[in-house]
């Protein structure tokens, strides 16, 4: 009974997110990237690409403090919103690395192992080496700017560079060119991706309740 249970809200929470997905391509047209349309604008020219760094590991006196600090490992598939992290660091692990800080709102997006995994900042974090974060300017919604990052895993991973291990530089992210409609049509998106989360939470909190 409790796996029936637990596979009807597991078949909800797909459902809403095909809903998601479904009203994005409705309301802007296409949702694939990868033609890379030349009438598009740049990463660069709608926010600010940031990047992090992992302060020393036998420096004490870096870890444990009071600042958010996420690695790629943290982000899944089956989570966007992050407002906490599983190491901390000080003030002084901070400025041993002069990290970039991350603001709430800022697009999370893991860089190398593996390329493509993407997330919401919801409160001011930093962040190790495998990020390629973006802060998003006045034209473009982190709602937006989510939802058509990860339907392209596929594409970003193919944009992936090096021997060893494929990884995407900063360079490349500012590059790469996305469709940016009105800031209005990307709001009232919003506005339904909020909508939706609200059914997915209360649904999740039901099933906690019933213990499903």
């Amino acid at each position: 009974m409790v796996g029936s249970s637990t596979s009807v809200v597991q078949a909800a929470n797909e459902y809403f997110d095909a809903l998601v997905k479904s009203r994005f391509i409705e309301m802007f047209g296409l949702i694939d990237i990868s033609s890379q349309n030349k009438e598009w604008s740049e990463i660069r020219d709608v926010g600010v690409v940031l990047t992090g760094s992992t302060p020393k590991t036998g420096m004490d006196e870096y870890w444990g403090g009071d600042n958010l600090w996420i690695t790629p490992a943290e982000l899944s598939v089956d989570r966007k919103y992050y407002s906490d992290t599983e190491r901390k660091i000080t003030d002084l692990g901070v400025q041993s690395c002069s990290l970039d800080k991350i603001e709430p709102g800022t697009v999370l997006l893991t860089s190398r192992a593996p390329i493509g995994k993407v997330g919401i900042a919801t409160s001011q974090m930093y962040c190790n080496q495998g990020f390629k974060n973006i802060q998003c300017g006045h034209k473009i919604n982190s709602e937006y700017l989510y939802t058509l990052l990860f339907y392209n895993t596929e594409y970003l991973n193919s944009l992936g560079r090096g021997a060893t291990f494929k990884e995407i530089s900063r360079k490349i992210v500012e590059s790469i060119r996305i469709p940016v409609p009105s800031i209005e049509l990307q709001n009232q998106f919003a506005d339904f991706v909020k909508q939706v989360d609200k059914s997915k939470f209360i649904l999740s909190r039901m099933a906690e309740l019933l213990g499903l």
